[in-house]
């Protein structure tokens, strides 16, 4: 049983990596107990930022990444697509590639969860050894390129979205790259926007590439109002974050062109001195995505805790009217039997003996099939208020959280249900009886360490 303690600050002396497993050790036990898995749950020591490039196919993504590394291509380019693999681009001094599971294993092990997504990802996963000086300080992640399936039953082999999602939560930077030919209008392009890219706009960088290919400012003002429009659509926000307009020098410009680049050559500048920086940013990143962890955690446990309470307090209800009613009807029955048939005092003989055990046996089985039908019925009841209770879930967050709600200063806890409501829904269909009735101080620890990541 856990026991109340102090929770004690970081120890200084130890690296960032090492507090935050300290946290997910501390709150191991509690999470197993609701059946919560930790969105992050390691963090490799020392490794390096992540930067990941999303896309529509032929929007630049493989070419912005030659261009990083430069030197030879290390990405095959094309306008069609060319590559159906999640590329990871790592340092090292012996350049090599490397497919599937070997490619797996080569990955630091945060990046090793990709294994739950299937074989059909994991022969997609491909790891490229380059010696760049670029690759120092930051891993690149190349990604499918994003089409408009012509069938919705068409599938990848694998839940792209929610390896999307997945990479998203690890790395430190997001850059969503379009092009003149398809201005945010790609299916799935959106369809990132609105669903797995939710939650993580503060490490999205949106860049509307290839800008040079415009022939005059005419032309780039229509196709970036397009792009503003559709991702005004898109974007489950109000305001519309920056978007970097640039293009590669070293390319054939459209001929003719009156556009001066000047201004596309200093963003393209910025993004690519935030990928040099992402170091930077890891830190900060690291300590956003374990506050959201422990907070999903927090809300998965209250939440939880209520709805479990008030399903066992209507299952010991059930239990009550059950051993009540059987205990009635046998009592009744029994003395019906005993007042209209042979009664106790009556049971001398063999043939009296025999009637009197006779009925005694078929008040017995009566009231054995009438127990069962009645717990059938009080059992299909406790399923059903179950099932009332997870379909009125955003109503037990709001008055688990009524006191939050009410000053008007969290806006992040609707974030937070937003990843929490779902996973919780189908954990209380399936495995409710598997959840806890207490705590025993565990949750008042959790909170304390949630206020602290969260400064």
């Amino acid at each position: 049983m856990d026991t109340p303690s102090t929770i004690e600050a970081p120890a200084p002396e130890l690296s960032l990596d090492e507090n935050v497993q300290r946290l997910y050790a501390r709150h191991r036990a509690l999470a197993d107990r609701f059946c919560y898995t930790f969105r992050r749950s390691t963090v490799s020591p020392n490794s390096l930022p992540y930067v990941l490039f999303l896309g529509n196919h032929s929007s630049g993504k493989s070419s912005f990444i030659n261009y990083l590394l430069e030197g030879d291509s290390v990405q095959d380019v094309g306008i069609a697509p060319t590559d159906d693999a999640f590329t990871f681009i790592l340092h090292g001094e012996n350049e090599r590639d490397a497919v599937g599971p070997a490619a797996l294993e080569m990955l630091p092990e945060e990046l090793k969860q990709l294994n739950d997504f299937g074989p059909e990802l994991v022969q997609r996963v491909r790891v490229k050894v380059r010696n760049r000086d670029v690759l120092k300080n930051v891993v690149l992640v190349d990604s499918p390129g994003m089409i408009d399936a012509s069938e919705k039953s068409i599938s990848r082999g694998y839940d792209f979205f929610g390896v999307i999602k997945f990479l998203a939560e690890i790395t430190d930077l997001v850059l969503m790259m379009f092009d003149p030919d398809k201005p945010g209008t790609t299916g799935e392009a959106v369809e990132a926007m609105k669903g797995p890219l939710t939650g993580f706009f503060f490490k999205l960088r949106l860049i509307f590439n290839k800008c040079d290919r415009f022939s005059s400012m005419y032309d780039y003002a229509r196709a970036y109002g397009a792009l503003c429009w559709n991702l005004a659509h898109a974007l489950p926000i109000k305001d519309l974050p920056k978007i970097y307009n640039c293009y590669l020098p070293g390319r054939a410009h459209a001929e003719g062109s009156t556009i001066d680049l000047h201004d596309f050559d200093a963003l393209r500048d910025e993004i690519v001195n935030e990928i040099k920086s992402a170091k930077a940013r890891r830190a900060d990143n690291i300590k956003v995505a374990v506050n959201k962890d422990l907070a999903c955690l927090e809300m998965h446990v209250r939440v939880a805790l209520r709805i479990r309470r008030a399903v066992a307090r209507r299952q010991w209800s059930a239990r009550a009217m059950f051993a009540g009613g059987t205990v009635l009807f046998l009592a009744a029955g029994l003395l019906v039997a005993n007042a209209c048939g042979i009664s106790l005092g009556e049971a001398h003989g063999w043939r009296n003996v025999f009637l009197f055990c006779l009925q005694t046996l078929g008040v017995l089985a009566l009231s054995g099939l009438v127990g069962f039908a009645l717990f059938r019925i009080l059992r299909h009841g406790v399923r059903r208020f179950l099932e009332q209770q997870v379909a009125e879930l955003d109503r037990h967050f709001n008055e688990e959280y009524n006191r939050e709600l009410s000053l008007g200063t969290r806006d992040d806890l609707h974030q937070y249900w937003a990843l929490t409501q779902p996973v919780l829904a189908g954990l209380l269909r399936a495995r409710w009886r598997d959840l806890p009735i207490f705590h025993w101080g565990a949750l008042t620890r959790l909170q304390r360490d949630v206020s602290c990541t969260g400064k």
